[in-house]
């Protein structure tokens, strides 16, 4: 069999209109890979963000919970773009459940103190963003 001839002075190739829908389908596509990367970058530093704040919550726990006298009251900082308040209080089981019953004393020289660190940052995406965090100490009676 023999090849179909071609039309004289016409050449084989892509015309100028495939070449463009190909460069338009190139584009969108690369402007949603593009967008899904970045969304992932601002995901993953919002993550370190939070990471770095529950370090800081963390760290000032720790710091109260390992002083020899735990006192109540209120302390305040900042610590790299980071501000953090760490707020030790006697703990009420009435306020966290209304509906128990009283503690008795029974002569106990001991006392719940529950401590709350909180941070608070500016996020990337700029939102103001915290973290709480909160655990119950024991504290001998003033």
């Amino acid at each position: 069999m023999a090849p179909v001839p071609t039309p004289a002075g016409r050449e084989a190739g892509f015309t100028i209109l495939e070449v463009l829908a190909a460069f338009v389908l190139m584009a969108v596509t690369l402007a949603a890979i593009l967008q899904v990367f970045s969304a992932g970058l601002r995901d993953a530093q919002l993550a370190d963000e939070y990471a770095r704040a529950v370090i800081i919550a963390r760290s000032n726990l720790a710091a109260y919970t390992a002083s020899e006298k735990l006192e109540e009251g209120v302390r305040a900082g900042t610590e790299g773009g980071y501000s953090w308040t760490l707020a030790a209080d006697a703990y009420d089981e009435q306020k966290e459940t209304p509906e128990a019953r009283p503690p008795a004393e029974g002569g106990l020289r001991v006392r719940l103190i529950r401590v709350e660190s909180k941070v608070r940052w500016h996020a990337a995406d700029g939102r103001s963003r915290d973290v709480r965090l909160a655990t119950l100490v024991l504290g001998s009676r003033p």
